[in-house]
């Protein structure tokens, strides 16, 4: 039978219901391998551009240290995200909210954090050789830089529904999918940045 709470939040009002989980985690388990295959393929692609390009490197500047900043940003994002997963499945709902708010503000940061990396790079470098039109090497830094980061600002959308979908009682232990599925996302998110901060630090 199936209980009231799972048409109803925690003030009477009727929320959608969940897609069939089976089928959300299809979805997103599909959409992360193709997002795997993507970076994979822009990785390889350099590698090989690179090893026919005995200039590379030359004139480029180091990656500043705010980018390890950033990287520990990322991870929080990925640990916080966990902890407000933990949070409502017990039906925690203070820690939960709380850990969503927090979710987003360090998503913010490390899109922050990033712009100015790249501007500390722009500007230590060498103008008329370092950069996205003229250089193979600042071309592939921040091609990878952005293409993780248009997929972190679309992960803040999602996590921006879900933080306020929460706050209006839309998720407890029983009807919490969107939260597994976010969750998930922003943990594959930390583990392709890390694997790309070390590819950017091998590049360099």
């Amino acid at each position: 039978m199936t209980s009231d709470r799972s048409k109803t939040g925690k003030d009477g009002e009727g929320f959608p219901p969940e897609p069939a989980p089976e089928i959300a985690r299809m979805g997103m388990n599909l959409f992360l391998l193709s997002l795997a295959v993507l970076f994979s393929a822009t990785i390889i692609a350099i590698v090989i551009v690179r090893s026919q390009n005995p200039a590379w490197g030359e004139n480029a500047p180091k990656i500043p240290d705010l980018a390890w900043l950033s990287t520990a940003v990322m991870v929080l994002v990925s640990v916080v995200s966990q902890v407000g997963w933990m949070a409502v499945r017990r039906d925690r709902m203070r820690i939960f909210s709380g850990s969503m708010m927090l979710v987003l503000l360090l998503g913010f940061l490390f899109l922050y954090l990033q712009e100015q990396v790249w501007t500390q790079m722009l500007n230590s470098g060498e103008a008329q050789s370092f950069s996205a039109s003229t250089s193979l090497h600042g071309w592939s830094i921040y091609a990878l830089g952005l293409l993780h980061a248009l997929h972190i600002a679309g992960g803040l959308i999602f996590q921006g529904y879900v933080t306020i979908h929460g706050m209006l009682g839309g998720y407890w232990s029983l009807h919490c999918e969107q939260v597994r599925l976010v969750n998930q996302y922003w943990h594959f998110l930390d583990a392709i940045w890390i694997g790309l901060f070390a590819f950017l630090l091998w590049l360099a």
